[in-house]
């Protein structure tokens, strides 16, 4: 769109999740889906199982959760995502959201 220009905060951003998938105990994410950069653009929208997000996160690379804004590579921001280690298990969280279980607080598809 002429005149309008992407959120600063979007151009820092590597994968952006907006919905998650999780297994029968609900306790442990199986699948998310996602919007993943790809150099200077945003890629079509993605999967990613537990363990590739556990990767990308290893890898320094910045996750949030959020939806699709106005323009297509604009983003709002709800949440950094993180891992946490306890009782020698690993747990996927949101900001905000309880620890000890993969909590994203997305909607599930």
């Amino acid at each position: 769109m002429r005149g309008k220009r992407v959120s600063r905060a979007s151009r820092k951003l590597d994968v952006v999740l907006v919905a998650a998938r999780y297994g029968e105990g609900g306790d442990q994410l199986d699948i998310v889906q996602g919007y993943e950069r790809r150099g200077f653009v945003w890629g079509d929208l993605v999967l990613l199982d537990r363990q590739a997000l556990i990767e990308r996160l290893n890898d320094k690379k910045r996750v949030v959760t959020g939806y699709p804004g106005e323009l297509p590579g604009d983003f709002e921001v709800t949440a950094e995502v993180h891992l946490t280690k306890e009782g020698g298990g690993i747990s996927i969280v949101a900001d905000g959201h309880q620890t000890g279980v993969d909590d994203l607080g997305l909607p599930l598809f």
